[in-house]
């Protein structure tokens, strides 16, 4: 049998993972990170949410979701926020400085949250935006050319624009349109689309279909598939060919953008040293007092002893097998920690009720620290921290919070675990 020891175990790839591992090693601690798949971040918008909705109208965008944590926090002391308000400001600009290191830009609307368009026409209010969704200047806009690609499924743009009238707040003489651009006889996906996007050759062959159509005061919407790793580069390319603003909307999984945020926090990682070893599930630990000496974990048909002196737990909850329901009980999979289960009744009556479903705020309890505490607030075990969807007390769908948290308590505890 294998053996390791580090300073530091991540357990879970996801964006909390990912950010608790790249605080941890700027710190300077030697990391490790164990997963079973690269979590759902792939899978995302790409954004960064901090808070959605106004607390006093839930069917309202909020303005200032700084200003909304703010109240809900006073309101809401078990919500995950109130344990990393200390550090919500100083996360955000870690994030921001990682990625722009790695060829990923992201910024902050002029007010409040960003309201972005999607695929469907209606619109998502986020906090971080990537460069290339950060339509700056789509409010005031007088002409919206809306392209779509012959073949691509699951984006049309005659839908994007009907919709986009009705829900955006958009000068009143502004023209939309639309475009569906030919690269031939071929079915597309965004990844291999992307991909074709990155040579020059076919990314000239769409300028020239898209000049005809140009006007004054143009902004530009298209499908996220303006390359792979060599977004940034295609991006920038295209706008000084075309001469106007293009900008990427959020589509439906799989989403490139999240894909991505994901491998350019990976090429951080890797340049930092912090190892990653994938196809690896924990399946025991060892727990002598109040501290967790070490775990067992299998991949690969081998079996692999982990030593750290500080655990993160990033598992995620019932979509990343964090959780696990079973009758009448929530089970955590990795160190069986105490789940908070708020309501006997588990869902709302109504699927798509404004307060959303008791299950979601279903999780781990931990104090200030991050560490896992039980129903008396007693810490079950010192040396682990826990973070992002393992936390009780959030309820993602419904506040739109889900990577602002993950974000945010990674941070922090990556953070604390490089004080150790």
């Amino acid at each position: 049998m294998m053996k390791k020891n580090t300073d530091v175990l991540i357990i879970g790839a996801g964006l909390s993972g990912l950010m608790a591992a790249a605080k941890a090693a700027d710190s300077g601690k030697k990391v490790l990170l164990v997963a079973k798949g690269m979590g759902a971040l792939g899978l995302s918008s790409g954004c960064i949410d901090l808070w959605g909705y106004s607390l006093d109208h839930p069917e309202e965008i909020c303005q200032d979701p700084v200003q909304e944590i703010i109240k809900m926090v006073a309101a809401q002391k078990d919500h995950p926020y109130a344990k990393v308000w200390d550090v919500l400001e100083e996360s955000l600009s870690f994030f921001q400085q990682i990625c722009s290191q790695n060829g990923l830009a992201y910024e902050v609307a002029e007010k409040g949250n960003w309201l972005l368009p999607t695929a469907l026409g209606t619109v998502r209010p986020t906090y971080l935006a990537p460069a290339g969704m950060a339509a700056r200047e789509l409010p005031r806009a007088k002409n919206i050319l809306v392209m779509g690609f012959q073949g691509l499924k699951d984006f049309y743009p005659e839908v994007l624009t009907t919709n986009l009238k009705n829900n955006m707040n958009l000068p009143a003489d502004c023209q939309l349109t639309t475009l569906m651009l030919d690269l031939g006889k071929i079915e597309l996906s965004p990844n291999n689309l992307a991909y074709l996007l990155e040579k020059d050759e076919v990314l000239q062959r769409l300028v020239s279909q898209i000049k005809p159509h140009l006007a004054e005061e143009m902004v530009i919407l298209m499908p996220p598939v303006l390359g792979e790793r060599g977004h940034t580069k295609v991006l920038l390319n295209l706008v000084e060919s075309l001469g106007v603003q293009v900008y990427e909307v959020t589509n439906i999984p799989p989403s490139l953008p999240g894909q991505r945020l994901q491998q350019a926090l990976l090429h951080h990682l890797k340049k930092q040293s912090v190892e990653i070893i994938l196809g690896c599930t924990v399946i025991g630990t060892t727990v002598l007092g109040e501290h967790c000496t070490e775990v067992l974990a299998e991949g690969s048909g081998k079996n692999l002893t982990i030593a750290a002196k500080s655990i993160i737990l990033a598992t995620g909850s019932f979509l990343g097998g964090g959780m696990e329901a079973q009758p009448g009980k929530v089970i955590e999979t990795v160190f069986h920690l105490p789940i908070k289960v708020l309501d006997e009744k588990w869902s709302a009556k109504e699927f798509l009720s404004l307060e959303g479903h008791p299950f979601s705020k279903f999780g781990i309890e931990v104090n200030n620290h991050l560490q896992p505490v039980n129903s008396q607030g007693e810490v079950v075990i010192k040396n682990i921290r826990v973070i992002g969807a393992n936390l009780a007390g959030a309820n993602y769908p419904i506040e739109k919070c889900g990577n602002g948290v993950a974000l945010a308590t990674g941070y922090k505890a990556g953070k604390l675990v490089g004080e150790v």
